[in-house]
């Protein structure tokens, strides 16, 4: 009797074991099939193993996570390719524009006997601000190219705030002359002190005030301000020109854009400038953000950690 049942045990893992086997075969083609479909090219596919054993569902498991990591790095190199393509194409023609226009007064000044003394004079002028401007251009690339290579994070120091807004108005002064222009401030007499490196803020600061001369001065104010919070230290710019219209406000920081239907086509630059003062504030452990009321305020503001 004990040898009967013993061989109907027997029987019944031998049973077990088989259907096992074949569970785990079945798994197997399963697992192999998904493989093969994300070679092909899906990506979105995933390992669908609930009910298997655990050392199989923890293999599922690591599987997906690896290729939930592709898969974000394959969207990245993506991004990064699109980005490249878009760079090229506008380098090329950010580039191309100004450097015709100087060659092609270049060569009338070379071989254009009829021009007058003032017309030379005048074309010449003409030439070297076009050169000023390809100069500027070719600085901005090679400065964004250069911030985002970089890596290493940005040596911060104790700096006083209230004293590098300061000095960088006062490198302003003759450009608010010209525009007829008093800036409004709103600067604590008490020193703010925060976290951060000079040349990067009196960068941020420039490129801030530079945009509203450039965009606002219409609006005949332009306006600055220092405001705390609990961690940080706020710089508020502002002007009152023709403003930035809702659709464009989300793309200001992009890089290359300058697609700004409210504002003269003829003051657009490459559309770096922006692009590179987020860079500097994110580099410092910052936040800046944007409002723009059309024909009433725009107002660009930027924060950095207090010390």
């Amino acid at each position: 009797m004990w040898v009967q049942i013993f061989a109907v045990l027997l029987l019944l893992v031998c049973m077990y074991l088989v259907f096992q086997h074949r569970h785990l075969l079945q798994e197997i083609k399963r697992i192999t099939g998904t493989t093969e479909a994300i070679r092909a090219g899906n990506l979105n596919l995933r390992y669908r193993l609930h009910r298997s054993r655990k050392p199989v569902q923890d293999l599922g498991g690591e599987l997906n996570r690896l290729l939930d990591d592709v898969q974000q790095t394959f969207e990245r190199t993506q991004f990064l390719e699109d980005e490249r393509k878009r760079m090229i194409a506008s380098i090329s023609h950010d580039l191309r524009t100004p450097l015709t226009s100087l060659l092609g007064y270049m060569e009338a000044l070379r071989d254009d006997m009829t021009l007058t003394a003032e017309e030379k004079r005048s074309f010449i002028g003409i030439a070297s601000d076009k050169g000023d401007a390809l100069l500027e251009r070719l600085q901005e690339f090679f400065e964004l190219a250069k911030l985002e290579a970089d890596d290493s994070p940005a040596e911060l120091h104790k700096m006083n705030l209230t004293d590098i807004v300061q000095e960088v108005l006062l490198g302003f002064y003759p450009d608010f002359q010209k525009a007829g222009l008093t800036p409004t401030l709103r600067i604590p007499d008490s020193p703010q002190y925060v976290k951060g490196d000079r040349l990067y803020i009196r960068r941020i600061l420039e490129n801030l005030v530079s945009n509203a001369l450039r965009y606002g001065q219409e609006g005949k104010e332009i306006g600055i301000a220092i405001r705390e919070e609990t961690d940080f230290v706020w710089v508020d710019v502002w002007d009152r020109g023709k403003g930035i219209s809702s659709q464009d406000l989300p793309r200001v920081f992009e890089r290359f854009y300058t697609g700004m239907p409210s504002r003269n086509a003829s003051l657009r630059g490459t559309g770096l400038g922006l692009t590179i003062t987020k860079n500097l504030v994110e580099k410092q452990g910052g936040q800046i953000s944007v409002s723009s009321k059309p024909g009433e305020k725009t107002m660009f503001s930027f924060s950095l950690l207090k010390d």
